[in-house]
């Protein structure tokens, strides 16, 4: 007999065998137990969940002839085994990528008309039913709703968004979810047992954690350590067969990252690649690594190996803040990126991984505004790469004076104390303000240098503008303008702009002949001479 691999060996015979799918299973039970069974299921979610299993397994306990329906299939009767064995007259399985045609769909059309022929239903179990035509969806849609007596249509799919809601509709769905690790883990060691074969909790950990969800590919991983040929299966063995990082590896790297030691994090790096490792796969590692040690910081639990693994864990992120974590996972997030596009992976990683032991030498661009707000001062002494923006800052500006040095006068210079204000006063601080003006809005500043002091009472600036585009801006940004005048003179003060009286007249005054005598003689001979009407 030839070998049957363990995902079809160890297939789910009853509802008690699938794992983590009990908000449907507890449905499916319900419904044979209260006898409403409907014409139509979707079942849909990520592969190897259990799907297809649990459409055959909901097949034998509707047609067991064993007091069926049943939720407690006999799996010995005539019609259990054939349904296991994929080969019932009554419950056919179709390949939806297979049968995409309408024609395909007419077909069984046909065949509906046809009654059962040893069991109560004739269900059909369209596999990836996704892949079937618009046509083909569009020909199944009136049979779907309104099928032949005992007949039930179960549809599985791994991409439902790719399905006509018109399809949807007509059925009952139900979202199959990814396996936890523990849950592979409890039927990997079940499996073991059976087989004879010895392996170590972390070895099962590691090949739960590769599977990323799915049964099925957790038993076809374990197939292929068990064909490495040993009765002991140690984690060592589950490390050099698939290729896997170590977690000792991923502290090393981490403790050069804190340590800023270049050298060794290259030498790391080489040494990983010389093994054979992928070095996206490694970027994987280190990525889920770093997400782990921020869940960590932020107080939540992770799935770890041991207390051993989770303690190392827990000392390494003592040497790191959440927004160094954050900055780790982005960067390397775009070296992936990067790797994937070059001609030249292994320098890429190379500049990324020297790139993460700089991260000391980083500043942040929310630290720098933030002291820049609250009137501190910030100097590059070097060119220093900022984490949320990676430009390099210049040390200088093309104005004639820098943020630098306008902060640096503004906390040498001491504020005035008045009580009430003058014109005089403002004359006198009215550079300084313009500046602090300047580093928010610096072109607003320029309007408000150009524009001059009117007036000044109870504790009201009054500035003469000069033309109405000005006078506009001004007025737009009057609230911010307030506001640095009373920061400064610890009083409240409000500032307001008067357009100037000719700007006025030449915009809002109709002119008199008068008017246009004085200022274009001609214009106004020429108004006499052909008696023309002023508008």
């Amino acid at each position: 007999m030839s070998y049957l691999v363990l995902a079809r060996k160890y297939r789910p015979q009853t509802f008690d065998e699938i794992y983590s799918q009990d908000h449907i299973t507890n449905i499916l039970k319900n419904t044979i137990e209260l006898d409403r069974t409907a014409h139509a299921y979707l079942f849909t979610g990520p592969r190897g969940v259990g799907k297809t299993s649990l459409a055959r397994i909901f097949a034998k306990s509707l047609n067991c002839l064993n007091d069926g329906p049943t939720i407690t299939p006999c799996n010995v009767c005539p019609n259990c085994t054939e349904i296991t064995l994929g080969n019932s007259n009554d419950v056919i399985e179709i390949d939806g990528a297979s049968n995409t045609g309408v024609d395909d769909i007419r077909d069984l059309q046909k065949e509906l008309m046809y009654s059962p022929s040893t069991s109560k239903y004739k269900i059909y179990i369209i596999d990836e039913v996704h892949m079937l035509s618009k046509s083909a969806f569009n020909a199944l849609l009136k049979t779907l709703e309104e099928p032949p007596e005992n007949v039930i249509f179960i549809f599985a799919t791994t991409e439902p968004h790719k399905v006509l809601p018109t399809i949807i509709s007509r059925c009952q769905r139900f979202d199959f979810k990814r396996i936890p690790i523990p849950d592979i883990i409890d039927r990997l060691k079940s499996i073991c047992k059976i087989e004879k074969i010895s392996i170590e909790d972390e070895a099962l950990f590691m090949i739960a954690k590769k599977a990323d969800g799915s049964m099925r590919d957790g038993q076809s991983l374990m197939d292929q350590v068990l064909a490495f040929g040993k009765e002991e299966i140690t984690l060592t063995d589950i490390l050099s067969i698939f290729g896997i990082v170590h977690y000792d590896v991923y502290n090393k790297v981490m403790h050069c990252i804190a340590s800023k030691n270049a050298s060794k994090i290259i030498t790391l790096l080489h040494d990983i690649l010389e093994k054979g490792n992928d070095i996206q796969e490694f970027l994987n590692g280190l990525l889920d690594y770093i997400r782990n040690l921020l869940l960590l910081s932020i107080g939540l639990d992770i799935p770890v190996i041991s207390e051993a693994v989770k303690k190392a864990m827990i000392d390494i992120c003592s040497e790191f803040k959440e927004n160094d974590l954050l900055y780790l996972l982005t960067l390397l997030v775009k070296t992936k990126t990067d790797i994937k596009n070059s001609n030249n992976p292994i320098m890429v990683a190379e500049m990324a991984f020297v790139k993460l032991t700089k991260l000391s030498d980083l500043k942040s661009l929310n630290n720098i505004l933030e002291k820049i707000q609250t009137g501190g001062s910030y100097t590059l002494e070097e060119p220093q790469e900022i984490i949320d923006k990676p430009p390099v800052i210049e040390t200088q500006t093309p104005q004639n004076n820098t943020i630098e040095k306008i902060l640096e006068k503004e906390v040498q210079e001491e504020k005035p104390v008045v009580k009430e204000l003058t014109a005089e006063l403002v004359e006198e601080n009215s550079k300084t303000m313009i500046n602090k003006l300047k580093i928010k809005k610096p072109i607003i500043g320029n309007y408000l240098e150009k524009s001059k002091i009117d007036d000044v009472s109870n504790n009201i600036v009054h500035y003469t503008v000069a033309n109405s585009l000005s006078h506009g801006m001004l007025e737009d940004n009057k609230a911010v303008i307030s506001e640095i005048f009373s920061n400064h003179f610890n009083l409240k003060i409000r500032v307001e702009f008067i357009l100037k009286k000719e700007e006025k007249e030449k915009t809002n005054l109709n002119p008199t002949l008068e008017d246009i005598k004085k200022e274009s003689p001609a214009i106004a001979e020429f108004i006499e001479k052909t008696d023309s009407i002023i508008n």
